[in-house]
């Protein structure tokens, strides 16, 4: 295996291949994977900060990691941002970057790719704080994950509108 940082042009070029990834992680149907490849692929450019890894075996891509600076302005901080205020979580947003996706197609699932992708994101991501949301379950293997590796919980059972299920905003500081 062999991981490598994606420029986003690559990301761009590659939005379909991503895209199916992110699709047979989670069992997704093709009306979503699209619109995770037109939308959040699609818009990687405006985000600044933007940083993906690659997972590959071969030439073939079986997992990625992505994210960017947290911005305020954008949704996401917009839906987590005063909930952490409210948690007395603020502080976690200064200096911050926004995990967004972190995905390993089934079949590489548990051979360490996760930990591989998380440790090369976190020695490239230069802030102090790392966010994310991430199921609220907690067996869930990518929250077991995060948490191995130094992720917190900052707001358990947070909800998003309009979404039934709970969510858990996390962190992790950076050592020393």
């Amino acid at each position: 295996m062999t991981i490598r940082m994606l420029e986003t042009s690559e990301v761009l070029r590659r939005a379909d291949e991503i895209a199916g990834v992110f699709q047979r992680a989670f069992g997704y149907s093709d009306e979503r994977r699209d619109h995770f490849r037109d939308t959040r692929l699609a818009h990687l450019p405006l985000y600044d900060g933007a940083l993906t890894l690659g997972a590959f075996e071969g030439a073939d891509l079986v997992g990625f990691v992505y994210g960017f600076d947290y911005q305020p302005e954008h949704w996401w901080p917009q839906q987590v941002g005063p909930a952490l205020a409210q948690a007395g979580r603020a502080a976690w947003t200064e200096d911050a970057f926004e995990l967004n996706e972190l995905e390993i197609l089934p079949e590489h699932q548990g051979r360490g790719l996760g930990t591989a992708l998380l440790r090369g994101l976190f020695d490239r991501v230069p802030h102090r704080h790392t966010l994310l949301s991430t199921t609220a379950d907690p067996a869930d293997r990518a929250k077991v994950l995060y948490g191995r590796l130094g992720f917190v919980d900052l707001v358990p059972g947070f909800r998003y509108a309009g979404v039934t299920e709970p969510a858990n905003i996390m962190g992790r500081r950076r050592p020393g």
